[in-house]
């Protein structure tokens, strides 16, 4: 119905009723007002709240209306006993905004719960779940993530969290990249460090391995960090606990437990072996031979190449990194949340969180932190220095023994060209004797002198053609001679100079062309190596 006839029935009714009492006529004029009135309140809405007391203590409950305007009504709700719930109806008009708060006897107040009407309106015929929680009081003291920081580094176990590379923490991938992905203790990688990259594949232990954990520490730490308080200390040092907030997406505060156990395991020589004598092992001998094939000039590519013999692991045997997310109520702020597992009062205002225990954020077991190895590289380097020497001197020593047989050879030689054994007589070698000096042949050999040839008769006599066949044929021989004497010559000089060489490769000391790794009497020295290098693909 709308208001004009609305009006027009009104006035029919008035005028049927003209004769009768004034009473009956004021009653008209009452319901026509009421009537009248209708349009008014045309633009309310009534909505049904279930206000309920979470509380363990008795609370009165308010709500405040505020209008478009600006002005407000504030009432008294109802009062709650703990755990106690009741429906409630209340009428709002477009634009305005309800709040409900609660207070205990100790005049505590609740977290405020701000409805809007176009909120409501969306939901029109359901119950409205207004929580009436009271914060704790709690003297929790937030920290900065460089206060968090700070304690971290001054951690004896935990304080390697700080030294991961930051390229890695997005994810904390430098642990998961590093676990169970390493070689055993004791193995051999020959490294190029140019492009750190294995030259061949690894050696593995032999007999002499074995190994031993050295050194078990574990602690924890506990902290409260507000993610954007901020404090004195250096920002570069809160780095990685803001990296790790980003990665576990704590938007504003959280509750964080660290727990960390780590281990020292080394490599561990038998009892009667050292580790200087691996080098002798048949088992390396082929793995160094394969080494030295890659090494073209020693002396350039000396600070390129390392090989490593592992030695030692830093591991983390447990880590485990739980944490809790706290968020801020702001004032007169929309409960997000039905049914929030804590709600106190702190330093840094009223919080609240949907966790009741703290969540384990991030875990990994048995991966390795650090790898240190023995620097094997100056004495694979003075070996091959060495290997070479023993080679040169080895084919010299053949080359000389080559030497002698041949001067032996060309002296049996020399003996059976003789052109002349009357006047110049040759002390033949004893077949039997496998190894003759060759100090009486290079005697004899020193004091001959080549033999000149016999002249051609250039008469035309008979006779001459005789003469002239026996002149060629000491000739010839003289030849031969001379030409044995000769090779003798140089071979004795091929040899002095072979022996010359033997001589001085043998007095050079190779040990002292690179530096020497070692530090002290039997103590190598230990290097960290990058663990990228020492993945096991």
């Amino acid at each position: 119905m709308n208001t004009s006839s609305l009006l027009a029935s009104i006035l029919v009714l008035k005028k049927i009723l003209t004769v009768s009492s004034p009473n009956i006529k004021t009653i008209v004029s009452l319901i026509a007002i009421v009537f009248i009135g209708q349009p008014l309140l045309a633009n309310a809405e009534s909505f049904k709240f279930k206000v309920k007391n979470t509380d363990k203590t008795n609370v009165v409950v308010f709500y405040k209306i505020n209008k478009k305007s600006g002005g407000y009504k504030l009432k008294s709700l109802l009062s709650l006993k703990p755990g106690e719930e009741k429906i409630k109806e209340i009428s709002l008009n477009k634009a305005d905004t309800i709040a409900f708060y609660g207070q205990d006897p100790e005049e505590q107040t609740s977290v405020i719960v701000k409805k809007d009407f176009a909120t409501l309106i969306q939901n029109k015929n359901q119950v409205v779940y207004i929580p009436i929680i009271i914060p704790e009081k709690q003297a929790t003291n937030f920290e900065s993530l460089e206060g968090l920081s700070v304690k971290l580094e001054h951690n004896k176990v935990l304080n390697f969290l700080l030294k991961i590379d930051s390229a890695s923490m997005s994810s904390l991938s430098m642990l998961e990249n590093n676990f169970q992905n390493i070689y055993p203790l004791g193995t051999f990688i020959f490294v190029d460090t140019k492009n750190n990259r294995l030259l061949l594949p690894p050696l593995e232990p032999s007999f002499w391995n074995t190994n031993e954990t050295y050194l078990t520490i574990q602690d924890s730490l506990y902290a409260m960090v507000n993610k954007d308080k901020r404090g004195m200390a250096n920002a570069q040092v809160a780095y990685f606990v803001a990296k790790m907030f980003d990665s576990l997406r704590v938007n504003n505060s959280a509750e964080l437990e660290f727990k960390a156990k780590l281990s020292l395991l080394r490599w561990k020589p038998a009892p009667n072996a050292n580790i200087y004598q691996i080098f002798n092992d048949k088992a390396v001998q082929d793995f160094l031979q394969n080494c030295y094939a890659q090494i073209d000039n020693p002396d350039q590519e000396y600070q390129r190449y390392r090989l490593y013999f592992l030695s030692s692991y830093e591991r983390i045997d447990d880590l485990e990194i739980y944490g809790k997310q706290f968020y801020n109520f702001g004032n007169e702020a929309d409960l997000s949340i039905s049914s929030p597992a804590q709600v106190f009062s702190t330093n840094m205002g009223v919080m609240y969180t949907k966790n009741k225990t703290l969540s384990n954020y991030y875990s990994v077991q048995g991966a390795v932190l650090r790898t240190k190895a023995y620097d094997f590289t100056s004495l694979l380097f003075n070996s091959f220095k060495n290997n070479v020497r023993n080679k040169i001197i080895a084919d010299s020593y053949s080359n000389q023994h080559k030497t002698t047989v041949a001067i032996i050879d060309e002296y049996k030689s020399l003996v059976a060209y003789n052109p002349d054994p009357v006047r110049l007589s040759l002390q033949a070698l004893d077949p039997k004797d496998a190894d003759p000096s060759l100090i009486p042949i290079e005697t004899t050999v020193s004091n001959l002198s080549a033999y000149s040839y016999m002249p051609s008769d250039t008469s035309k006599q008979a006779a001459a053609i005789a003469n002239n066949y026996k002149a060629d044929t000491y000739n010839n021989k003289v030849k031969m001679f001379n030409s044995h004497l000769s090779k003798i010559n140089s071979l004795i000089k091929q040899l002095d100079q072979t022996s010359i060489d033997i001589d001085r490769i043998s007095q050079t000391n190779p040990d002292k062309s690179f530096s020497s790794t070692v530090s002290a009497q039997s103590l190598l020295k230990e290097v960290e190596v990058n663990s990228q290098i020492v993945r096991k693909e």
